[in-house]
């Protein structure tokens, strides 16, 4: 019986760079389910089709020996156990779309890598190495830091260390922290970027720079956000709100 969803294997032929069309030829043998299903439009998945390094291979099972090492689950074990609970929450695919490590495609296994990096900060689980050093989205880590409130240099408790800097006169509970530059620092890592300045803390660690704080990280770290400074101008169009009685 033919299976009800129905995927053949096909090569792009032609890529138009002014209308962003691409072109793709397959080959499709049953006629008669063409003609009785009334085939005329499919779905594309890009197949990613860089190799494979070494260095990315080798940096998800280092990734996943350190939660095998929390969990004491055993490598094995552990290893499935992350592919299945990446394919059902970030892909939201089934069981049966298992990959493996030795052939699968690079922008999967970075995905996954990603997902290893979050899943360890999500769940605090001690790392024997940074994980800075183990990122391709080095953005993406940051701001997962920020939310989990982990410095992104050593994964130590984080405070926010603003590159929009706040001080000389400016109070941190009446400016809009909304729009501004930050980093997840520990007290450490703190202190260093405001001694050796932050073009050369960026450098040293290899950061280009912090996160945008938006409107779900000021929620997290109760800052005020455009919206209810909007607000209160509102309410008290005079500043009325700021006078005492």
């Amino acid at each position: 019986m033919k299976a009800p969803i129905d995927i053949v294997r096909g090569r792009i032929v032609d890529y138009d760079p002014r209308t962003q069309r691409v072109k793709i030829e397959a080959f499709y043998p049953d006629w008669p389910i063409m003609v009785k299903r009334g085939y005329r439009e499919c779905n594309v998945q890009m197949i990613d089709s860089r190799p494979l390094s070494d260095k990315q291979r080798r940096t998800c099972y280092k990734l996943i020996r350190e939660i095998s090492n929390y969990t004491g689950m055993g490598l094995d074990p552990t290893k499935e156990w992350m592919k299945l609970k990446f394919i059902a929450e970030d892909l939201n695919e089934t069981a049966d779309k298992i990959f493996s490590l030795s052939n699968a495609p690079m922008s999967l296994v970075c995905a996954f890598q990603r997902f290893l990096v979050n899943f360890i900060l999500d769940w605090d689980i001690p790392c024997s190495f940074p994980l800075l050093d183990f990122v391709d989205d080095v953005r993406s880590y940051v701001y997962a830091c920020l939310v989990n409130k982990k410095c992104c240099i050593c994964g130590r408790p984080s405070d926010l260390h603003h590159l929009d800097h706040v001080g000389s006169g400016r109070d941190r509970e009446e400016i809009i922290h909304e729009g501004m530059e930050v980093l997840p620092l520990c007290r450490e890592h703190h202190a260093e970027a405001h001694t050796v300045g932050q073009i050369t803390f960026n450098n040293r660690h290899h950061l280009s720079g912090g996160v945008i704080l938006d409107k779900d990280l000021c929620r997290i770290y109760r800052l005020k956000r455009k919206e209810e400074a909007e607000s209160a101008q509102q309410d008290f169009p005079d500043g009325s709100a700021d006078e005492g009685p």
